[in-house]
């Protein structure tokens, strides 16, 4: 079969099965297929994906945070966190502290500092929720919105440097896949932070899944150790460390 014949019989089958069937979702779908028969090819166990896909996510977290400060210290009397604060609340208009905090993903005690701290500044204010008289409902203040704003428009300078190079169709691949991941997984998070990760993770997945990590962590480490030991003495490890990505 040539390669164009076998590029249309495989849209046939995807066309007959797709509700929609589209060109890019196509696209996909085919490479993922192209991937796994190569994966099924190879002798070479694969990599962890897994785990490096948690590294590239900690290592552009850390990039941002970074480029984020550096532009924080024009304004030396302001906490980043107030940003991410600042954005739940306009968008909510008004909210209890607790969900603003949960939905930034902070620490409860954390949060409530900061925001008691946002209230001293007049960024924020709060009343008495009619539902809850224990409860609290904060919502953003004129100031809060020029704040809002200023940091804002900095912070997309910091993600144009990030980001713009990158293809308009993968970064549209990337949120959709790390919206999915995000939906999945903030629903465990919100109701696990008092547990223990492997009662989580045995929970959502069984508990041979706890076999499965240890074996594939085991394998990860095998496999670095045999890359560096192949290694060229005079090649930097960084570039090492850069192959894994690719």
């Amino acid at each position: 079969m040539t390669p164009l014949v076998e590029l249309i019989t495989a849209w046939e089958a995807y066309a007959g099965q797709a509700d929609k069937p589209a060109v890019a979702d196509f696209c996909a779908h085919y490479m993922r297929k192209q991937a796994k028969k190569k994966k099924e090819k190879t002798a070479e166990p694969p990599p962890d994906m897994d785990g490096l896909i948690s590294e590239l996510v900690g290592r552009m977290s850390g990039m941002h945070t970074i480029y984020a400060k550096i532009m924080m210290k024009e304004w030396p009397d302001i906490e980043l966190e107030w940003f991410y604060l600042l954005n739940i609340i306009k968008y909510k208009k008004e909210a209890r502290k607790t969900d603003i905090i949960s939905l930034c993903m902070m620490e409860q005690s954390t949060g409530i500092d900061i925001l008691n701290r946002m209230k001293k500044k007049a960024l924020i204010t709060e009343k008495n929720d009619p539902a809850d008289k224990r409860a609290k409902l904060i919502s953003i203040t004129d100031k809060g919105n020029t704040l809002l704003r200023k940091i804002g428009s900095s912070l997309f300078k910091v993600s144009y440097i990030l980001y713009h190079d990158v293809e308009e169709e993968d970064k549209q691949a990337l949120i959709r896949i790390m919206g999915q991941v995000h939906s999945r997984t903030r629903p465990l998070l919100a109701e696990g932070k008092q547990r223990k990760i492997d009662d989580m993770l045995a929970e959502r997945y069984g508990k041979a899944a706890l076999a499965d990590v240890e074996e594939g962590f085991d394998r990860l480490v095998k496999q670095r150790e045999k890359m560096l030991a192949a290694r060229n003495k005079e090649e930097p490890i960084d570039n090492i460390i850069r192959s894994l990505y690719k």
